[in-house]
């Protein structure tokens, strides 16, 4: 009878010690933290918000709030991402991967402050112990303008689905002026199904003129063939191909696809052209996916325009060549920005198929990339839409490629330069470039090269976490 006593004794203080562990947690899943906390909280290391809208909301797109951006100083990380990583590794790496450490207090915010509970219990699981919600979401912030909001400079750049549709209804739009506008799939083959409605369909033929893929075949091919090969096409064929498309300066030019590098890099050449607004469905066909757009089948037939309406190019300073980039490679005002995966940029490995040498520009300073020449993880979220932009401006910073300077942004043959040349222009940076011809034409040239390895003054040796 004693023995029963004891273990029942035993069972109750369990069981009550159990309930007051799930009262504890309950009290840190509904702890919430008012507008007037939260400005007190804004410059505290101790703290960081994070905000569960969607990427658009983040960088600036202001929808249903009086004001662009976010919280100062917030961090991004959708709602939907949560259902989107489902294994709780990924997603600590991913958190991790943005500077949201698990020793700091979460402040969360939505739109109007509502946080789903699974939201703050799976965090809770990967060891945030310490998690508030923001009373009122931003919608109240943004509505005192006394309140700290940052944005990304130059956002418009960086297109929604929903902004898309909305603009092919006739619907008013932010950020639009309501001149002619085009919708351009690019894709290197036309697809099945899986088009936004009323896109026209281009090739990767703007993008490069195309070469062989295997080194051995270059050494009977002249030196002044081989060195157009991966590069622009001319200004006359560009100029043939925008009009093919209706395309003058004047258009709009909404560009999106299944490679996010070939639209960026399409993109960059229709800039250098003078085409004046261009838009990029900021994670391309993947996000699309992702969010069970309601795709539609066929391409629209493009319209020929007969005057693309000034000489090509108008904007000659953003794809330059060998020249302009020994002049930025010799200058101390300037830098020379590798956008390429570490190995290319330490010289283990070329990358290419068609480059066989082993190396980078001299002065070149990294400035990430990826996995290999055709990935870009390093500046892509889960859903393949823009990475933090205050990340990559951060480290951008500890190599030097900030900008005051004047920066060339190249890789192998331009296609990663054209995508972070964007990333660039959205920030509001000026003096920036693409160098078009890239590692292919430099090592062809046998102009000078960065010694193989980790450079001696590297403030780093980036860890990748893809």
């Amino acid at each position: 009878m004693k023995k029963l006593t004891l273990y029942l004794t035993l069972l109750i203080a369990l069981l009550l010690t159990a309930c007051s562990g799930n009262k504890s947690i309950e009290s840190r899943e509904r702890r919430t933290i008012s507008q007037e906390e939260a400005k007190e909280l804004i410059d505290n290391s101790n703290y960081i918000f994070v905000d569960l809208r969607t990427v658009d909301e983040y960088i600036g797109w202001p929808i249903d709030i009086q004001r662009e951006g976010h919280i100062k100083g917030a961090v991004d990380f959708p709602e939907s991402w949560f259902s989107l990583i489902e294994r709780d590794k990924e997603l600590s790496k991913e958190l991790q991967r943005r500077g949201i450490h698990s020793d700091k207090t979460l402040i969360l915010y939505t739109r109007y402050g509502g946080v789903d509970d699974r939201i703050i219990q799976r965090l809770t699981s990967l060891g945030y112990e310490d998690v508030a919600v923001l009373e009122g979401g931003i919608k109240k912030w943004a509505a005192d303008k006394k309140l700290p909001m940052e944005k990304l400079k130059n956002y418009e750049i960086y297109v929604y689905p929903q902004w898309i549709d909305d603009l092919r209804a006739g619907k008013k739009v932010a950020n639009y002026d309501g001149r002619p506008f085009i919708i351009l799939e690019v894709s290197y083959r036309q697809k099945p199904a899986g088009q936004i409605p009323g896109s026209i369909h281009i090739d990767d033929s703007l993008n490069h003129l195309r070469g062989e893929r295997n080194f051995l075949k270059y050494r009977n091919i002249p030196l002044e063939v081989k060195s157009k090969f991966w590069n622009r096409p001319s200004d006359k064929k560009i100029e043939e191909t925008l009009l093919s498309l209706g395309i003058t300066k004047d258009t709009m030019v909404i560009l999106y696809g299944p490679n996010l590098l070939a639209a960026n890099r399409c993109a960059a050449v229709m800039k250098y052209a003078g085409v004046e607004d261009i838009r990029i469905l900021n994670g391309g066909s993947k996000r699309l996916e992702t969010e069970n757009y309601p795709f539609v089948q066929g391409y629209a037939s493009p319209k020929p325009a007969k005057d693309f309406g000034a000489q090509i190019p108008v904007n000659p300073e953003v794809l330059i060549d060998f020249e302009d980039e020994m002049r930025i490679m010799k200058s101390t005002n300037s830098v020379v920005a590798s956008i390429r995966s570490w190995k290319e940029y330490i010289g283990e490995v070329t990358g290419y198929t068609y480059i066989d040498d082993k190396g980078d520009i001299a002065e070149a300073r990294f400035g990430y990339a990826g996995s290999d020449p055709y990935h870009m993880q390093d500046y892509r979220n889960v859903d393949n839409t823009m990475f933090n932009y205050k990340v990559i401006e951060e480290r951008w910073n500890r190599w030097g490629i900030t900008p005051e300077r004047e920066v060339a942004f190249h890789c192998g043959t331009g296609w990663r330069a054209s995508e972070t040349y964007f990333y660039a222009l959205s920030m509001g940076w000026e003096n920036i470039h693409v160098y078009d011809g890239g590692w292919y034409e430099w090592h062809m040239k046998d102009a000078p090269r960065k010694p193989l390895g980790v450079p001696e003054d590297a403030p780093e040796v980036p860890v990748a976490m893809f």
